[in-house]
């Protein structure tokens, strides 16, 4: 089984319980760029036509990742009140369909 690595938001607790509320929100905005990465990362490059599709699974991950982790749904709540995301910024590249 793979180690999982330490929580963002463990270790931003820590932080602010140590009065480093300033360090706490910096790793805070490191960990949501780190996850946001990771999955444009993972479905890039896709079709446009297959937008929907994308948009129903990750709704489906949410709803999942809520349900089975106790609280994951409050923070998100909490967190979507103070948070900005930037645009997310679409290249379009037209490449010869897949094959399969």
């Amino acid at each position: 089984m793979k180690n999982r690595m330490q929580s963002f938001v463990t270790r931003g607790n820590n932080l602010v319980q140590n009065g480093k509320t300033e360090s706490a929100m910096k790793l805070m905005a490191s960990g949501f760029d780190y996850y946001s990465r990771r999955i444009i990362k993972a479905v890039t490059p896709y079709a446009t036509a297959d937008a929907g599709m994308l948009v129903i699974v990750f709704r489906h991950l949410a709803d999942q990742i809520e349900q089975k982790n106790q609280g994951a749904k409050e923070f998100a709540e909490g967190m979507a009140k103070c948070l900005i995301f930037p645009e997310l910024e679409e290249i379009e590249k037209l490449e010869k369909p897949n094959r399969h």
